[in-house]
């Protein structure tokens, strides 16, 4: 593994150490940023298939975390292991709404003990542009800080894989271990592995059906399964890689049928719909590594051969819900190509997955909850970003706006409660909605007007929503 600033880690053969594990240990109380933007100006971009509604989780929220932090690499090759340890247990953190790092990350595996198995599916396709290591060495972390009634789950019961086991090497960062002492580090076409041929499964798209058979981590040596993949679009044909696509190298032959004969729009949703429903529901946590990206030209070339990134994003984004979390990447990837000056791209299996037969999670923005952590420089760690029960202030969209913008809060049970838009030193520009409000999702719409009907200025505004108790607040960005 990489050394860096944050932490040394070193091999002993093929084995990782954990000598240096620090404690578990809560959050510290004083806030030191609250959240940015949200999903910028891809709402604008993506436009009507962003807000297609769903029927996975109706009338649900799905929560999105993302953790920034400008420290989280250095130059074009560096990923720094201390910031990302911060950026992922944090996320975690916020995530769950747990405030001690153990227990936010033992509360994703219900029924764990020291003897299960959790593997960690990474995506290491583009060599120079993987799911790194420092990311994955941040989640073994957390997870053996968990207490598993007095014991520590055992390294060697932490699987990280991927397809090939070729690509566990000096490029993308890793080294190969199957079988030896430690975390295990290994691809399904290892010998000793392969695809369960015993158990064979139909993918519908749109060139008719096949039959694939899944990688033996995931039947035999897997007990929950950690999705950590990488924010690269993919120019060739779905649109993006993030996770649901990550998952195309779990099954044997996925590639040839959907990558060369299309069927993106099906085939990627089945691939995840047969790891939901038939082999056991194990997937508990999704995870994009955005600290270096391709927000073009990906996948990009295998290893040996070169890819390099050409997006610096500092960013980890984290959920429960695949399909959320891909949306709101798309639309990162997309803010980013506005940025540049280039085209939108779409990834049409994101719909699909959200939408009959599929039902794998939301791409309804009015049900997806975008939490944003800047941990630049922060002195002190930020407490979990924690509402009153059952009430939750979304992200204003479009943002940045050139005007007019919709406000979303969701109330689990009847609240009273005030809407304002505040300035950055919290002065008061316009009371959007007071009172009480029943259950359900209410929405508002701000003109980027004063209360005396004067058009503001481009600059940073916040959406503020108070009860006599707490203060909720969301950074919208006007831009004209």
């Amino acid at each position: 593994m990489r050394k860096d600033r944050g932490r040394e880690r070193s091999n002993e053969g093929a084995r990782r150490l954990h000598d240096g594990l620090a404690p578990p240990r809560s959050a510290l109380s004083r806030r030191h940023f609250l959240r940015s933007t949200a999903m910028g100006a891809a709402g604008l971009a993506v436009g009507p298939q962003l807000l297609r509604p769903a029927v996975a989780r109706a009338g649900t929220i799905s929560r999105v975390v993302r953790t920034f932090d400008e420290n989280a690499t250095t130059g074009w090759d560096t990923v720094n292991q201390g910031p990302v340890d911060e950026m992922v247990h944090f996320a975690i953190r916020n995530l769950t709404g747990i405030p001690d790092t153990a227990e936010a990350w033992k509360s994703f595996f219900p029924g764990i003990d020291a003897t299960k198995k959790i593997t960690i599916k990474i995506n290491l396709a583009c060599g120079d542009v993987p799911t790194h290591p420092e990311v994955v060495n941040a989640i073994i972390d957390g997870l053996l800080m968990m207490d598993l009634d007095g014991q520590q789950l055992p390294e060697e019961n932490i699987i990280v894989w991927d397809a090939d086991n070729p690509f566990f090497c000096a490029q993308t960062g890793y080294t190969p271990n199957w079988g030896g002492s430690g975390v295990q580090y290994v691809g399904t076409n290892h010998y000793a592995l392969g695809y369960d041929m015993v158990q064979a499964y139909p993918i519908v798209h749109s060139n008719g059906t096949t039959y694939h058979h899944p990688s033996k981590i995931i039947t035999q040596h897997c007990d929950y399964m950690i999705n950590a993949g990488v924010m690269k679009d993919h120019d060739e044909w779905a649109g993006i890689t993030l996770c649901m696509k990550n998952h195309y190298g779990s099954f044997d032959g996925i590639y040839d049928t959907l990558t060369h004969y299309g069927g993106y729009d099906t085939g990627i949703p089945g691939v995840n719909c047969l790891l939901r429903d038939e082999l056991g529901d194990k997937q508990v946590l999704f995870l994009i590594d955005g600290t270096f990206c391709l927000c073009d030209g990906g996948p990009g070339y295998t290893p040996p051969y070169h890819t390099p990134p050409n997006w610096i994003y500092n960013s980890l984004l984290v959920s429960r819900d695949p399909v959320a979390l891909d949306q709101i990447g798309l639309g990162k990837i997309n803010e980013e190509r506005i940025a540049r000056g280039m085209s939108v791209i779409t990834a049409s299996h994101i719909g699909s997955a959200a939408t009959d037969p599929h039902n794998l999670g939301t791409d309804n923005l009015d049900l997806i909850d975008l939490r944003e952590f800047n941990l630049t420089d922060a002195q002190e760690v930020p407490d979990v970003d924690r509402g009153p029960q059952g009430l939750t202030l979304l992200s204003p969209y479009p943002n940045p706006s050139a005007g007019p913008c919709t406000l979303r809060f969701h109330c689990q049970s009847e609240a009273e409660a005030e809407l304002v838009i505040t300035d950055v030193t919290g002065s008061l520009i316009r009371r959007i909605a007071q009172g009480r409000f029943t259950a359900g999702m209410h929405r508002a719409a701000w003109d980027g007007k004063d209360e005396r009907g004067r058009r503001m200025a481009s600059g940073t505004y916040f959406c503020r929503l108070s009860t006599t108790k707490h203060r909720l607040q969301q950074r919208l960005v006007l831009l004209y």
